[in-house]
């Protein structure tokens, strides 16, 4: 970002700020550590500063440079590095995130009461307690659940191509489908330090995400996903009929789990892994004995048996014919145009 100094008389030019390295001035990562957390309202409205130099690890020495709390509930850690130092800080960031993904409100307490100590404070832990809990808008400790996944911010004077590359694909990949639904987020700042008039003036600027598109961003991943689910959903549909068009699928044709699938329930019970075909896209599961609209509703039923919920799954990769090897969706590939009966598959349905 460019500064330029505006002169009072008018036929003067204007004349260029120049920008300065932070290291080269001779400011430290501490220097600018303070200056945030003692500010952070400024920098980030809706939050708190917890900590700074944050350790209450178990059996790690690390410190966190910020350690913070908006009132949503989520967690902040903010990493700051200067110049060139700042290689490999995302990757830093999501160890600390990881680490405070267990913290709870007495932590908070805990490091809040040593920060503001630390800073010459007179206030007890009760005070500190209290005056958290109304930050947090509630009025006893156990209202407060935190959120566990923490929101992580970078700031630096320049970062390379590797750090925003990867910080965009991580927002993209994890970040939030739906306002106000955690999900991974991970700012960048930069910060840009210049000599104006005699004096220096700092400057933090917000480049990812870039503030005006954040919604838009959550709406488009929303938007992204949905089409992702409705894609599986008409490719696992697509299969089925085909396989019934061609004959492969029968009334009475038996299908079962494909080995080394669904390794997560933990399937004990034979007849689980068993269903049979009841024509019109519907199958009989063996383990109930209730017939399913289609091939997704069957496995959804399968999982929640065993305590779990599914996720977006191309179900027809899960199950086989009894009498063959290949799975349904790889039978429904290998189709030649235009087939409608098994014979030209050499399949013998059972």
């Amino acid at each position: 970002m460019t500064f330029f100094l505006l002169p009072t008389n008018t036929t003067a030019k204007a004349q260029g700020v120049p920008k300065i390295s932070i290291k080269d001035a001779g400011i430290t990562e501490n220097y600018i550590r303070d200056l945030v957390a003692a500010n952070i309202a400024d920098f980030f409205p809706d939050l708190k500063t917890i900590s700074t130099e944050f350790s209450s690890w178990h059996d790690s020495t690390r410190r966190l440079d910020i350690l913070a709390i908006d009132t949503e509930r989520n967690l902040w850690v903010m990493e700051f590095k200067r110049d060139n130092d700042a290689a490999h800080a995302e990757l830093q960031a999501i160890r600390y995130a990881a680490m405070l993904s267990v913290c709870d409100f007495d932590n908070l307490v805990d490091a809040g009461f040593k920060y503001r100590t630390k800073l010459g404070s007179s206030i007890t832990v009760e005070e500190w307690e209290i005056e958290l809990l109304d930050f947090l808008g509630a009025g006893d400790p156990s209202e407060v659940a935190l959120s566990q996944i923490p929101r992580m911010v970078l700031i630096s004077s320049q970062f390379n191509k590797e750090i925003t590359t990867t910080v965009l694909w991580l927002n993209e990949m994890f970040g939030s489908t739906k306002e106000g639904v955690p999900g991974m987020y991970i700012m960048c700042v930069e910060v840009g330090l210049y000599e104006m008039a005699g004096q220096r003036a700092v400057h933090f600027d917000q480049i990812i995400p870039i503030p005006q598109a954040e919604e838009y961003q959550v709406q488009a991943r929303a938007k992204a996903l949905e089409s992702v689910k409705k894609q599986a959903t008409s490719k696992r549909a697509r299969s089925v009929a085909l396989l019934e068009s061609a004959g492969v699928l029968m009334i009475g044709t038996q299908i079962v789990v494909v080995e080394g699938r669904l390794k997560a329930l933990n399937i004990t019970v034979a007849e689980q892994r068993q269903a049979t075909f009841a024509g019109d896209g519907r199958f009989t599961w063996a383990g109930d004995g209730q017939t399913y609209e289609s091939l997704n509703a069957l496995t959804r039923a399968l999982y929640k048996s065993n305590g779990r919920t599914m996720g977006t799954i191309q179900t027809t990769q899960y199950w086989r014919l009894a009498s063959g090897t290949l799975s349904l969706a790889e039978q429904a590939d290998q189709l030649p145009s235009g087939t409608s009966n098994a014979q030209n598959l050499g399949l013998t349905p059972s």
